[in-house]
């Protein structure tokens, strides 16, 4: 029963890509914040333009910037259902996205000045519990844009989706309802966001018109072959 509402999610071509994505979050963010340190690369740029400082601080929206991360797991769950080439070409695009930002938050690290955040409620008690658990680093290009803009441009592509033009919209609002948040909250700049879009728009270029999907498929090919898939989905994959 476990196994087969797992896989109702998460179909068993997908296990390994998905997975992936995860551990280049955890490596592109994590990882660069771990050689900065041990390199002591302080000399972090502010990106904050007169256009950033005219955008009010409206602690309301860290709501649905924190809801982002359920908008992350519908759009590549959404994706990998679609089939295995679908998802080979949405985790390679997201793989070297995040090594692009990866080398990036170590070449040129960036930060920004947040605002004092006042008052008592849940709202503001919110804000400061992400401001303390999320260092004003790690900005330019924002990961939270790259990975909802580049979810939604494959839903674009999605052939099996039900009324997927209608689900194309939705997601494309829900995108720019992400990068509202992270320009309210104060957590990015209008640099940050652009160049996330631009980024998810160039990773899915690649992805889409070289082989580099290939080298994922062979790869979980062998993942496919082990263990844990065998337990996981007693089918035969290679006739699903």
């Amino acid at each position: 029963m476990l196994r087969r509402t797992l896989k109702w999610f998460v179909p068993t071509y997908a296990l390994f890509p998905l997975a992936l994505t995860g551990i280049m979050n955890l490596i592109a963010y994590t990882g660069s914040k771990w050689i900065q340190s041990v390199f002591h690369l302080n000399n972090a740029i502010d990106m904050t333009t007169k256009w950033d400082n005219a955008i009010p601080f409206t602690p309301i929206w860290i709501l649905p910037y924190l809801i982002t991360f359920a908008f992350w797991f519908y759009l590549y769950i959404t994706v990998a259902k679609e089939g295995r080439q679908a998802v080979y070409r949405l985790v390679t695009a997201d793989f070297c996205g995040k090594l692009v930002c990866m080398i990036i938050f170590i070449a040129m690290p960036t930060t920004n000045v947040r605002p004092e955040v006042v008052g008592t409620g849940f709202i503001p008690f919110v804000v400061r519990f992400v401001y303390w658990i999320d260092a004003p680093n790690n900005l330019f290009p924002s990961l939270h844009c790259f990975i909802a803009w580049l979810g939604t441009r494959q839903i674009f592509e999605a052939k099996k989706i039900r009324h997927g033009v209608l689900n194309g919209v939705l997601c494309a609002v829900g995108s720019l309802i992400v990068f509202a948040s992270t320009l309210y909250t104060k957590q990015h700049v209008i640099a940050d966001v652009i160049s996330g879009v631009l980024l998810a728009e160039l990773c899915y270029a690649i992805a889409k018109y070289t082989k580099l999907p290939n080298v994922l498929e062979r790869v979980n090919e062998r993942f496919m072959t082990t263990k844990l898939c065998r337990f996981y989905d007693t089918a035969d994959w290679r006739n699903t």
